[in-house]
């Protein structure tokens, strides 16, 4: 008998398929492009609730709206958005290891964006 993959797992790999897939075929240096970023905070506000991380997701918003237009910008975190719910969810509520781990790769993806993009630094 061949175990299947419990329901939220197997979305879960694919989620990472897809982001490994765009990551690899995007021209930026990081490989999360700020739109994605942007979709992973909404995400993480829309499961956890708002300490900033809406202001985040929007200067995020910003950037990505310079380098790629509104229109794009907002379909791709419009796409991605409810798949950082499913992992918001899938990690906070299931203890999904896979989840977590993923997270955490996002968190650090996005924190040396936001670095390099100095959208940490306190804003006017």
């Amino acid at each position: 008998m061949t175990r299947r993959a419990p329901p939220l797992r197997a979305p879960l790999a694919g989620l990472l398929a897809g982001a490994l897939l765009a990551a690899s075929a995007s021209a930026e240096i990081n490989p999360y492009p700020p739109s994605y970023c942007a979709a992973l905070w909404e995400g993480y506000a829309d499961v956890l609730g708002d300490r900033g991380e809406r202001a985040l997701a929007a200067r995020f918003r910003e950037v990505s709206v310079r380098r790629i237009g509104e229109a794009e910008t907002d379909a791709q975190i419009a796409e991605r958005r409810p798949w950082m719910v499913d992992l918001m969810n899938a990690y906070i509520y299931h203890q999904d290891d896979q989840s977590r781990r993923l997270f955490e790769r996002l968190v650090r993806g996005c924190g040396d964006l936001a670095g390099d993009l100095s959208l940490n630094a306190p804003r006017d």
